[in-house]
């Protein structure tokens, strides 16, 4: 599962940081909220973290513009 931490609007597109296992996001992936909702992930942003250990803990992704708000809980589909 993966908990959306912030959500930040550029453009008409969505920069969302995803707080969980990330390792299998990939670009044209899709999420999955616990409605059904289905967004397509438009790229992956380089992950930059302190300790190498840290970085499949978080990650940002691109996604179209949506209402997806911070604390939404997503799975990969």
């Amino acid at each position: 599962m993966l908990k959306v931490l912030d959500v930040f609007p550029i453009g008409k597109i969505l920069s969302v940081t995803l707080e969980g296992p990330c390792e299998d996001i990939k670009s044209a992936g899709k999420l999955v909220d616990s409605s059904g909702n289905t967004v397509v992930v438009l790229s992956v942003a380089m992950p930059r973290h302190n300790t190498p250990a840290d970085i499949n803990k978080s990650t940002t992704v691109m996604i179209n513009s949506c209402t997806l708000k911070k604390g939404t809980e997503l799975s990969i589909a």
